[in-house]
C-alpha cells in the first residue's frame, strides 16, 4: 500500500471516528458554547474537502494516462506512431503532409501550415525525451528546407530539451497538448 493510499485511507478513519462521536454526543454538544461545535464543523469539513480534492486529482491522472487513444498511442512502433501522427496533423490544419524517408537525418515528417513548412520529429517514447531530439530536427532543417522544428511525444520533455527548444524557436508537444489534439472537439 502505498504512503498517499495510506494517508487517504487514514484521514478517512479519522473523519468518520470524529462524526461519530459528534452524533454520539450530540445533546451535549447541544449545551455547549458553539464556538466548539463550529471548530469540529469545520474541521470535519476541511477533511471532507481535502478528500473530494484528492479523489478529483486522481480522476484527471487517470483520464489523462488512460485515454484509449493514448494507450493505443503507447503500444505502437515508431512508424505506426509517424503515421498516425500525419493523420492527426492533417486534422489540426497542417496540410502537404509527408512522411520523410525510413532512415531520415532528423526529421520524420514535413508538412506545411500557414505559410510555414516544418519539420516534425516524433518520438515515442516511454521515458522522457531528451535534448537529442530537438537537437535532431533543428539540425535537418536545412536538409528538408524546413522553416520551424516540432518534436512530438507521446511522453514528456526534460527540461534541457524544453530549454534549447525555446532557444531554437522549435515547438514541443508532448503527452497533453497530443492529448488535446486527439480529443474530440479540440481541432
Amino acid at each position: 500500500m502505498s504512503r498517499a493510499s495510506s494517508s487517504s485511507d487514514t484521514s478517512f478513519i479519522v473523519l468518520i471516528l470524529l462524526a461519530g462521536t459528534l452524533w454520539a454526543h450530540r445533546a451535549v454538544m447541544l449545551h455547549l458554547e458553539h464556538i466548539g461545535f463550529i471548530i469540529a464543523f469545520s474541521v470535519i469539513a476541511a477533511m471532507i474537502a481535502l478528500m473530494i480534492l484528492r479523489l478529483l486529482k486522481k480522476i484527471g491522472s487517470w483520464r489523462q494516462n488512460h485515454n484509449p487513444d493514448m494507450a493505443a498511442i503507447d503500444v505502437m512502433d515508431g512508424l505506426v506512431f509517424e503515421k498516425y501522427l500525419a493523420k492527426l496533423l492533417k486534422t489540426q490544419g497542417y496540410r502537404n503532409v509527408q512522411l520523410t524517408e525510413e532512415y531520415d537525418y532528423g526529421i520524420d515528417i514535413i508538412a506545411e501550415k500557414d505559410g510555414i513548412r516544418w519539420g516534425i520529429q516524433v518520438k515515442r517514447y516511454s521515458g522522457l525525451v531528451k535534448a537529442a531530439a530537438v537537437r535532431q530536427a533543428v539540425t535537418a532543417l536545412r536538409i528538408y528546407n524546413c522553416d520551424r522544428a516540432l518534436v512530438v511525444t507521446n511522453s514528456s520533455f526534460s527540461r534541457v530539451a524544453q530549454e534549447l527548444a525555446d532557444s531554437n524557436n522549435c515547438i514541443l508537444v508532448d503527452r497533453n497538448k497530443l492529448l488535446r489534439w486527439i480529443e474530440p472537439g479540440s481541432h
